[in-house]
């Protein structure tokens, strides 16, 4: 039989379920109890699990687009199963910090669908793996595993990995940073990144495509929910994504501007009003009608790597590159997209990501 922790549990829930009591803040390494999404774990056998979580019928940053629910809520959820396991399961003490190091999730966007009026319940399998510890027992780094049920449908898998350090082994590490970071660059448009408010929009235009300057905006509520002293790993995400979802529209924006030039739509000559103002009129081929706009791609495989921090007080470069699938071309209908997102910092490369994303089911 399953052992339950000292912390709220609940088992898995039919979609009707009303809203259950979260963890408390702490356990998943937050500060506003609102961004908490678990509400429990059990022991297995040793180094197994089950975690129960809940995703709100409305998140204020991890919002539906547009009847999904957010992929990154999902990734989320695996970075929060983290702390809760390694604080409760394997006795890391409170105020040690855990580093990202690498993440892998796939995700079903058949069972993503948002439910407006019922929190969304999920059971997370998971097996930790690759487990070191310090002479003195403490957790150095481990190995996470998860498989993703909602009510007994299949959403997703995730592996993951993080080292743990002691306050005094992390201020070695990090050494005397400047914590204060600079005024964040001027948001891109919210719309080239699958976004509603520049406030959510986290990378900043330069003049170069496929190439933006990364926003550290300290004031934002859910990246920067508690401070900490170089840029999160959400952050990242959330930029490697906004990136991929820019690229796609900047893609698609050029193929449909070539497709109409190519569909029969041109300019008759100017002519002359009786005013003398110039008119011209535009004539359409009737039986080619270009597809001038497609649903946002939504991403299926997350793939990161964390290989340095990042600097509040130095800029940031994120770039990308994209590699259709066999039935090319950003209409494509039945195969993903693969976008390669890169981080640099003082042309040093401090973050890698891979993104697969198909067309919005």
């Amino acid at each position: 039989m399953p052992v339950t922790q000292h912390l709220t549990h609940t088992p898995a829930q039919p979609t009707n379920t009303p809203a259950q009591p979260t963890l408390a803040p702490h356990h998943v390494h937050k500060h506003n109890p609102a961004e908490v999404l678990l509400t429990g774990y059990d022991t297995l056998r040793p180094d197994t699990y089950t975690v129960t979580a809940q995703w709100p019928t409305h998140h204020p940053f991890y919002t539906p687009t547009p009847h999904l629910n957010d992929p990154l809520l999902f990734i989320e959820t695996i970075r929060q199963c983290f702390p809760l396991l390694a604080h409760n399961a394997y006795h890391l003490p409170h105020g040690h910090h855990l580093i990202w190091q690498y993440l892998t999730a796939d995700i079903n966007p058949h069972a993503m669908h948002h439910t407006p009026h019922h929190p969304t319940h999920l059971t997370l399998y998971i097996t930790c793996s690759d487990i070191r510890r310090r002479q003195n027992g403490h957790l150095t780094a481990l190995t996470l595993h998860a498989i993703a049920l909602r009510n007994g449908t299949h959403l997703g898998t995730a592996q993951t990995r993080f080292s743990a350090h002691s306050p005094t082994i992390y201020q070695r590490i990090r050494g005397n940073h400047p914590q204060t970071p600079t005024t964040p660059p001027p948001p891109t448009h919210p719309t080239h990144v699958g976004r509603h408010h520049p406030h959510d929009v986290v990378l900043s235009p330069t003049p170069h495509p496929h190439h933006w300057t990364l926003r550290n905006d300290t004031t934002h509520p859910t990246l920067f929910d508690h401070p900490v002293d170089h840029t999160p790993g959400m952050l990242l995400l959330e930029a490697a994504r906004q990136a991929t979802h820019a690229t796609h529209h900047h893609n698609n924006h050029n193929h449909n501007h070539n497709t109409a030039l190519n569909t029969g739509t041109s300019p008759r000559p100017t002519t002359a009003t009786a005013t003398g103002t110039a008119t011209a009129t535009l004539t359409r081929t009737p039986t080619r009608t270009p597809r001038l706009t497609t649903p946002p791609p939504y991403p299926t495989h997350i793939h990161a790597t964390f290989l340095q921090f990042l600097e509040y007080t130095t800029p940031t470069h994120i770039t990308t590159t994209t590699q259709p699938g066999p039935d090319t071309g950003p209409s494509a209908t039945t195969t993903g997209t693969t976008t390669h997102i890169t981080a640099t910092q003082n042309n040093q490369t401090a973050f890698t990501s891979t993104i697969t994303t198909t067309p919005h089911p």
